[in-house]
Order: structure tokens, then C-alpha cells, then sequence
């Protein structure tokens, strides 16, 4: 060839080789040929075409090398027409700094790159170790797939399931169908769940119970978050932390099992189970380790009885161990703090602050109390009640005391005192002891008319009632006062010094405990729009 004619082909060459390697370096994202695997060591190179006619056997100290993987087994058939091979007896990859891949055997497919384990399979990746019967394993995305059975060991914990999926370059586990994952403190039972092996947070996505191992309590939630490290959980969706005797509900819930403390809200509920007590708000506190709560926010407690059930409504609702009887372990003292109200179908009442022992049903009622029971209004510096099976139940008014009974409409008779104890039977006033400047005075009826009043004073009186009417009634010593006929009453001799009627300030049914501005917003239905002009 002349000398002409080769220096005319030279620039072509080049092209073409400069185009080849071109194409060799975009045909993998475009779809051409795959990166062969390469064999980098055997000890026995075999063919035998009655055996496999399209492998090559290798035997003894196998050692292939594809991508940034490195792969060892004891044996192999190499397909090298489809760039395959099949792994028997120690086989080991090394994918990276961090991922090593174990099995007695493995199926791989260069051309897709993916791995199938079968038998004894294990996964070792920075923190966790993974073991199966059989596993797939992406090394183009780093991601492990096992369906019959596996189980997940880092530092702190266990994780079991019978599908798993393993994102190595997320460091993020799922798990589905009998999912448990086993910690010295706690275990987890789930149908569904996430967990990151970094941060050891488990993720909530699907019906979870997370139960203590050396304390009672456990939650359930379908959604949130448990870190398993910190042992902290913030629980989104129906979700409960329930203890010995005590349930707390919210459309969110955080917990801190190292200090106890549970934390609701958005229409939080704890439940106490030992004495039938509900406390409603939309904020909640509960401690497993002290047992108290602290409710707020339209607070509402709803005590169920075997007759009626009691609810109250205050601002602020607390409960805490009842610590002055040691023969019930379980009992518990209720506080109620600011615009206190309650309602029972036979007794009603208002205060500022209120305590409630729930052993003895005794509630002890502070500032401005008053309290209603069928006709007869009660008020005092501080109130007593304390319901007793059988009757009778008391009543013990405390400084300023004060019984009005209604007669009708204009019409009250009245009690005061510097002290009064009143006894209940069958939910009505029956009998009244009075102490300290005791007063009455009490309209008397001649068949259906009303004849007079008698307005009396003395130390002591003692009076026994039927539906508000006096039957009887001592004085110690004997009274100072008058009988003043109907025809003689004026205004001002018909009440006694510190008289007033509250019946507007009664909740007649527990709709009635909030107020009325919180009413309005409850009952508020839905803005309407103006009806349009056509």
C-alpha cells in the first residue's frame, strides 16, 4: 500500500476507534453490553460438555470480580455467553467498605446484577447482621430481599419477620407479617415496620404493640415513631399507652419510658380502669412511675356508678396515688382546679377548686362552693360530701354555712349557721345540726295556705325534714325570735343576712358543666353561606 493511500486511512482508523470506545462507554446507560465478570482465580479450570455444555467449572479457591464487588466461593460453573455464574460451598462477597454477603450457595446474574443466597445465609453491614434461608440481593442498589423467615441482630437489638427488605445505601429496614423486634427493655409485635440501623428507630405504619419488660406498661399505635436507643416514641394514630390500671389516649401521644412520662394531645382520654374513672381534655399527662395525670383544656371526669354516673368539668384536672389508706393500694385522690362543675342526677354543684378522694367518695369543695340537691341549695366557705352506703350520706358546711329550700317560686326557707351537718338518706336532706349562731327561718302552711313564718335564733338547732318541710326542730338553748303572720311579711324579713338563690348558676345536665362560651363553640354547626341573588 502506497504511502499516500496509508495516511488517507489513518485519520479514519482513529474515528473509528475513538467512536468504539465512545460506544463501549455508553452502552450500559443506553442498554448495550453489560461489564463482563471477571474470573480472577481458581486452582482447577474443567469443561466437560456432558456435565453442562455451556460452563466452565472452577474448583478450589474461586475468585471472581465484578463492579466494585469482590466474590469467593469453594466452586463455581461460570456461564461466560451470559455473563452468569453459580457459586457453591463458602461463598462470600464483598461489596464496598462495609456489605460482606454469605451462603452455601448463589446464583448471579451479571447482566441485571443480582445475587440469590441459598442456605445458611448471612448479611454483615456496619451495624447489623442479617441470617435467612435464602435471600436476594441487588448489588446494583444495595438492597436485600428474604420472604420465608429472617432475622435482623445490631447492638441493642433483635428483629424478626417473614418478608424482609434491607436499603443498605439508607441504612432502613422493612419488615411485614409477624414482625417482632426484642429489646432488653421492651418488645415490639407489628404486622408492618420500618427501622433505620443507624439512628436504631423503629417506624410505626401499621398495627403495633410496644410492651416493657420489666414495667406493665405498653403502647399501640398504627403510625409514629419508637427510637429504640433513646427509648422515646411520638405515636400518631389511634394510640394508647396502658398501664396497670391507667389507659391514656390522643390523636398524638410522646413517651419517655426511662422517666414514665406520657404526653397526649388533641382529645386526649385516660381511662382508670380500677375505679371506673374518665378524664377527657386536650392535653394529657401521664406518669406509669408515680401514676399521676394532669388533664387540661376542657377537662372533663366522668365517674360511672351502679346507679349514676358523676361528670365534672374544670379547667384543669389532676390525680395522683391516695397515700392515706394504706388498705387500698389503688386508690386514687382527684383534684379539680378553676371554674369547677359537676353534675349527678340527685347533686350539682359549682366551686373554684375541688379534691375528691375516690376510696370514701369524700370531695372536699373550696372557694365560693355551692352545691344543689333536689330543692335545697347549700353553700359554705368550704363543703364536704361524703356519699356512704347504706345512708347516711353528709354534708358538712364549713363557715358561712347556708341551707335554702325552695317553696316555690318566691318562697325559700332557710339555714344558716357557722356550721352545719346535714345527713342525706335516699339522695334528700333529712336532718340538719347546726352550730354557732344558728338561725331559721321557715314558712308554716295550714293545709294548702300559708299562715306565717317563724323566724328563730339560738347557739345550737337540730331539724329533721320531709321533701323540705320542717317536721321538727330543738333548740340549745331555747330561741330567740317571732312567728309573724303571712299578712305582716315585708321584703326584708324574708330572707336571712347573706341570703341568695343560684339557680341560674345550676347544670342541670352535664351539657350545662361548660361554659357558655365553650358551649357556643361546641354546639356551633357549620358557616353558612348567603344564599346567592338568582
Amino acid at each position: 500500500m502506497s504511502q499516500s493511500r496509508k495516511r488517507a486511512l489513518f485519520p479514519l482508523i482513529l474515528l473509528v476507534a475513538v467512536v468504539s470506545v465512545f460506544i463501549q462507554a455508553i452502552e450500559p446507560q443506553q442498554g448495550g453490553k453489560k461489564k463482563r465478570v471477571e474470573i480472577e482465580n481458581a486452582d482447577l479450570y474443567m469443561f466437560d460438555a456432558a456435565i453442562n455444555a455451556n460452563a466452565q467449572r472452577l474448583i478450589g479457591n474461586v475468585r471472581f470480580r465484578h463492579n466494585q464487588a469482590l466474590m469467593f466461593c469453594d466452586s463455581a460453573y461460570s456461564y461466560a455467553d451470559s455473563n452468569r455464574f453459580d457459586a457453591f460451598g463458602n461463598v462470600h462477597i464483598i461489596q464496598g467498605d462495609t456489605l460482606h454477603l454469605y451462603g452455601d450457595k448463589m446464583l448471579y446474574d451479571g447482566n441485571t446484577r443480582l445475587a440469590r443466597f441459598i442456605s445458611h445465609v448471612k448479611m454483615i453491614d456496619k451495624t447489623i447482621t442479617l441470617t435467612t434461608e435464602a435471600m436476594d440481593f441487588d448489588l446494583s442498589t444495595n438492597i436485600g430481599y428474604y420472604n420465608n423467615h429472617g432475622k435482623i441482630v445490631d447492638s441493642t437489638n433483635v428483629l424478626t419477620s417473614l418478608v424482609g427488605r434491607y436499603y443498605s445505601n439508607e441504612n432502613m429496614l422493612f419488615f411485614k407479617d409477624s414482625v417482632v423486634l426484642i429489646n432488653k427493655d421492651f418488645i415490639v409485635r407489628a404486622d408492618t415496620l420500618k427501622y433505620n440501623s443507624e439512628t436504631q428507630r423503629a417506624f410505626i405504619v401499621g398495627p403495633t404493640t410496644i410492651k416493657g419488660t420489666k414495667k406493665d406498661g405498653v403502647l399501640y399505635s398504627e403510625n409514629g415513631w419508637y427510637d429504640t436507643r433513646k427509648n422515646l416514641a411520638e405515636l400518631y394514630k389511634k394510640s394508647k399507652i396502658t398501664n396497670k390500671a391507667q389507659i391514656l389516649e390522643g390523636d398524638t401521644l410522646f413517651y419517655d419510658r426511662a422517666t414514665g412520662n406520657g404526653r397526649g394531645r388533641h382529645r386526649v382520654t385516660l381511662t382508670d380502669t380500677t375505679n371506673k374513672v374518665v378524664i377527657k381534655g386536650k392535653f394529657g399527662i401521664y406518669n406509669e412511675i408515680t401514676k399521676m395525670a394532669f388533664v387540661s383544656d376542657s377537662a372533663m371526669f366522668i365517674q360511672y356508678g351502679k346507679k349514676d354516673t358523676m361528670y365534672m368539668h374544670a379547667d384543669t384536672l389532676r390525680t395522683k396515688p391516695d397515700t392515706s389508706n394504706v388498705d387500698h393500694k389503688d386508690g386514687k385522690f382527684f383534684m379539680a382546679y378553676r371554674n369547677v362543675r359537676f353534675h349527678k342526677p340527685d347533686l350539682q354543684g359549682k366551686c373554684d377548686s375541688l379534691g375528691y378522694r375516690m376510696v370514701d367518695s369524700t370531695m372536699l369543695m373550696y372557694y365560693d362552693p355551692l352545691v344543689w340537691s333536689g330543692k335545697n341549695q347549700m353553700s359554705a366557705d368550704k363543703i364536704q360530701l361524703i356519699s356512704k352506703t347504706p345512708d347516711p350520706s353528709l354534708a358538712n358546711l364549713d363557715v358561712n354555712a347556708f341551707i335554702v329550700m325552695s317553696e316555690d317560686s318566691i318562697r325559700f326557707n332557710q339555714i344558716s349557721g357557722k356550721n352545719i351537718v346535714g345527713q342525706i338518706f335516699n339522695n334528700k336532706l333529712r336532718v340538719a345540726d347546726v352550730n354557732g349562731n344558728a338561725q331559721t327561718l321557715y314558712y308554716l302552711k295550714d293545709k294548702e295556705r300559708y299562715s306565717g313564718m317563724n323566724r328563730l335564733l339560738s347557739s345550737k338547732i337540730k331539724l329533721h325534714l320531709t321533701d323540705n318541710h320542717i317536721d321538727s326542730i330543738r333548740f340549745y338553748p331555747k330561741p330567740e325570735g317571732k312567728t309573724i303572720p303571712i299578712r305582716e311579711l315585708t321584703e326584708d324579713l324574708k330572707q336571712l343576712d347573706g341570703f341568695v338563690w343560684r339557680e341560674s348558676e345550676r347544670p342541670n345536665s352535664p351539657k350545662d358543666l361548660y361554659p357558655i362560651e365553650e358551649r357556643r363553640k361546641k354546639n356551633a354547626g357549620p358557616v353558612r353561606k348567603p344564599a346567592s341573588d338568582k
